[in-house]
């Protein structure tokens, strides 16, 4: 005979057994959920069911006292009931239902959420007084104790708790199952996104920020990936569906930055603030020439952290690729252009970074969009939904679109923390005030002809036309002409290469190598770059090819013969004029646009209101051409002599 002890609810029974009779109520024991505790030598289990102890009642001939004590606990955790649910039959005694019971088949029943295995008691309980449509807090205080000693109702919540448990990082969780109805809640998280047809319609729509390719086996795990800014839409649909989330608790990598030689003026110290204090996400509009650069570059000195910086252009990539190495010390990567060498810091070209995206969506913990307002376009969309730094810092003259989805970069990256206005800019020493003149041109009478045949609902066909007016030719040309001999810098501006070609065509006859033309077809732009900075060539002829996205040497006029309605683009190109340099001034900006034609709403669409400093705004016919021309060497001749005599004051001090 051997001593058998088992410990039931914290009662224990002892029996003088065989060892038959041991092997065949232990296996029992096992299947009703007792285990072995090899310190006591005892079979240790908790009953919450009336069934369960009249089974083991049989089981362990247990005598009337023992019986007594046992169900005398699950007697004071009962509550009494009009009427028992059926779902809750196996758990009555006569006109009373036994709390931890109907708590357990609660539990087969679904999750609670719960942050402890107490709160899920507590909540547990709550739950069945609820369906049973009772209060009693005497029995509830019962059940609670008798369930939270319950090993394997605690062992039950640990299976529970580690099965649906969500480890939810930046841009990416990782599960053990997929829950009925993930799937189709996932699809319907959208983003609003917005095209421009053909006839310049907007049309609205909503997007998927999660598609098929996010959702994947990773071993025995589940993966989903998603935009990092979603981050927070993401835990709380899990939790919803019953996911216990567990945030991993992210810091910055930290790498090693040299030096900081970068110094901002005032208002970009107050950009780079703003960022810092919205949590080192935000948007920072600056006009063009406000140094945009300087500030991302302060920010990567500051946050010490991996940083990819997303550039529209090959030249721009290499610009920021010499401004990294100049005052940060740091040796970048580059990937696009030729280049594929992914650094701790690297610069990157929008279309490289999504070739590439799988493999440096993980990499940095810092983004810098640089001209953020390309970011909505499909193709960008995909690098800023899809790299997961948590760090963003948007860069923008002018972010706000015409289709509406500069909420997207907003949504992205964050929205505006800062905007410079062009006073700022003033102030601070970096650009000049404007002279704005527009000069309005007549179409040819074929040219009208064909005006008129177009349609009025075709705004594209009738931009175009008019705006290669042949009558602009001879006003660009006399315009240029006139301030390369008063010692301007020029960049003529056009839309389309035929027009640039026949500009510069007529002006290389008679200014000769002091003119350049630059499109999407050159392949010597540095070096006209340097003649231009030089003072070699004193006229640049382009098209869109220098909008934006390469920085090109200071000039003093800017000559706009044919563009579009975007205000951007006319912001964009007053700033190749703006920035200040020794003894200048002030810029002169001119517009050639087709009289009565689509042009002049598109002339007064894209002018720079709020964008720049304007100290004089008129318009000339273009009979009164000379007028200009004389107005403009007057101007010139009294700034001269103002500078003169500034010159003078300051000597004979």
């Amino acid at each position: 005979m051997v001593e058998f002890k088992v410990d039931v609810n914290g009662v224990l029974i002892k029996r003088q057994w065989s060892w038959g009779t041991v092997v065949k109520v232990k296996d029992e024991l096992k299947r009703m959920g007792f285990r072995w505790d090899s310190g006591s030598t005892t079979w240790v289990g908790r009953l919450s069911k009336v069934s369960d102890l009249e089974r083991l009642r049989e089981l362990l001939r247990l005598s009337a006292r023992e019986y007594e004590t046992l169900i005398q606990p699950l007697l004071k955790a009962s509550v009494k009931v009009p009427k028992v649910p059926e779902e809750f039959r196996q758990c009555s005694m006569g006109n009373r239902v036994n709390l931890p019971c109907v708590v357990r088949l609660i539990m087969e029943g679904g999750y609670v959420e719960a942050d402890s295995f107490e709160e899920y008691v507590g909540k547990l309980i709550a739950n069945a007084l609820e369906k049973l449509g009772v209060k009693d807090e005497a029995a509830a205080e019962e059940a609670r104790r008798i369930l939270l000693s319950d090993y394997s109702l605690k062992e039950t919540y640990g299976r529970r708790i580690e099965w649906r448990l969500a480890i939810l990082g930046n841009g990416k969780v990782t599960l053990n199952f997929l829950a009925k109805g993930l799937m189709s809640s996932l699809r319907e998280i959208r983003v609003p996104y917005n095209t421009v047809d053909r006839e310049g319609n907007i049309n609205r729509y909503e997007i998927p920020v999660i598609g098929r390719g996010d959702v994947y086996r990773e071993g025995d795990k589940w993966v989903i990936r998603f935009p990092v800014f979603e981050k927070q839409t993401i835990a709380s649909l899990l939790r919803k569906l019953g996911y216990v989330v567990k945030e991993v608790e992210w810091r910055p990598r930290q790498i090693k930055v040299p030096k900081d030689d970068v110094t901002l003026l005032d208002f970009q110290k107050h950009a780079l603030d703003a960022w810092v204090k919205n949590g080192y996400r935000g948007t920072v509009v600056i006009p063009t020439g406000g140094g945009k650069t300087y500030i991302a570059l302060k920010a990567m000195a500051t946050v010490k952290a991996p940083a990819i910086v997303l550039v529209v252009t090959e030249e721009l990539m290499n610009q920021w690729y010499e401004r990294i190495r100049r005052m940060l010390g740091v040796e970048a990567g580059r990937l696009g252009g030729g280049f594929d060498d992914v650094r701790d810091v690297t610069v990157a070209i929008y279309n490289s970074a999504v070739k590439k995206i799988d493999e440096i969506r993980d990499r940095f913990d810092l983004a810098v969009f640089d001209e953020c307002h390309h970011v909505p376009a499909e193709t960008f969309k995909n690098v800023a939904f899809k790299l997961t730094a948590p760090y963003r810092l948007a860069l923008s003259a002018t972010p706000t679109r015409k289709d509406g989805n500069e909420e997207l970069i907003y949504l992205t990256s964050g929205g505006i923390v800062h905007k410079a206005t062009y006073l700022d800019m003033v102030h601070a020493g970096l650009v000049v005030p404007i002279r704005h003149f527009r000069v309005y041109v007549k179409l040819s009478e074929e040219e009208l002809k064909e005006y008129r045949s177009i349609g009025e609902d075709n705004a594209i066909m009738l931009r175009n036309t008019a705006a290669q007016a042949k009558a602009k030719v001879p006003v660009a040309v006399q315009l240029a002409k006139l301030e390369q001999s008063l010692g301007s810098k020029v960049i003529v501006f056009t839309q389309y290469i035929e027009q640039a070609e026949e500009i510069y065509e007529e002006l290389k006859r008679e200014l000769g190598a002091k003119v350049a033309l630059i499109t999407s077809k050159t392949s010597n732009r540095d070096e006209i770059f340097e003649r231009f900075r030089l003072g070699n060539i004193k006229v640049l002829v382009t098209t869109t090819v220098l909008d934006e996205g390469i920085d090109v040497p200071d000039a003093d006029v800017a000559i706009v013969v044919s563009g579009t309605g975007s205000p951007r683009q006319m912001i964009q190109r007053v700033g190749r004029v703006v920035r200040q340099t020794e003894g200048k001034v002030e810029a002169r900006v001119y517009e050639v646009v087709a009289k009565g034609t689509i042009e002049e709403a598109l002339s007064n669409e894209r002018h720079p209101d709020d964008e720049v400093y304007e100290k004089e705004c008129r318009k000339y016919d273009e009979k009164d051409l000379a007028l200009l021309l004389n107005r403009v060497k007057a101007i010139v001749s009294k700034l001269r002599e103002q500078g003169s005599m500034l010159r003078y004051v300051k000597g004979s001090q």
